[in-house]
């Protein structure tokens, strides 16, 4: 496929040849969901306690008496369903992680990228160079290039002023291409690959 070339004022420089063949012939969506179930767990942190009848701070003995008081039978003050008692089968601090094949999270992403790249939701940014961190000319970056609604900026390496100048976005993501998964890709709407990030991309994918 022939992907158009733009520049950070919305304008068409030329164009790029992309073979799709590359990231595979189909989109596996069984393994997209699988990939996406394993990272959304490992983002769970897992700390939600409360504290069974061992771990209440107070007495063991019955507060007053079993009969005769006009109030309802109790036994101790920590039970469960006592105010400030235990709590029974209560959320107990547990990993929900969960692990896939380096090989299997490779064909995610490749999918993922696949059904970016059919459904025409990917833009080519031909230079994206920032002197200093400048959220507000980003931002018009973005807003030309019609992505600034839901958008994942892949670059080729590193670079802190152009991460400076995309945190501060709403629906704005910003990633380095050895970064990239699957997730992240089909977390926002369009992707906005720079040249040099797809043309990494594809000497990457030609080496798996």
């Amino acid at each position: 496929m022939k992907l158009s070339v733009f520049d950070s004022q919305g304008r068409e420089t030329g164009e790029v040849d992309f073979d799709e063949s590359c990231l595979g012939r189909f989109v596996n969506y069984k393994l997209l969901q699988a990939a996406i179930v394993m990272y959304e767990a490992n983002f769970r942190q897992g700390t939600a306690k409360t504290k069974n009848i061992r771990e209440v701070v107070g007495k063991s003995a019955k507060p007053f008496k079993q009969k005769g008081t006009g109030r309802a039978r109790m036994g101790r003050v920590r039970r469960f369903g006592s105010r400030g008692g235990a709590t029974a089968f209560g959320p107990r601090p547990r990993d929900f992680s969960l692990a896939m094949p380096r090989q299997a999270r490779r064909l995610a992403l490749k999918s993922a990228l696949l059904g970016k790249f059919r459904d025409g939701e990917v833009t080519i940014l031909g230079e994206l160079s920032l002197s200093a961190p400048k959220t507000k000319e980003m931002a018009s970056t973005l807003k030309n290039l019609k992505a600034d609604s839901s958008c994942l900026m892949v670059i080729s390496r590193y670079n802190e002023n152009i991460l400076k100048s995309c945190r501060n976005i709403p629906n704005a993501d910003l990633s380095v291409l050895s970064d990239l998964n699957a997730y992240s890709v089909l977390r926002r709407k369009r992707l906005v690959f720079t040249k040099d990030a797809l043309e990494g991309l594809v000497r990457e994918v030609s080496k798996q």
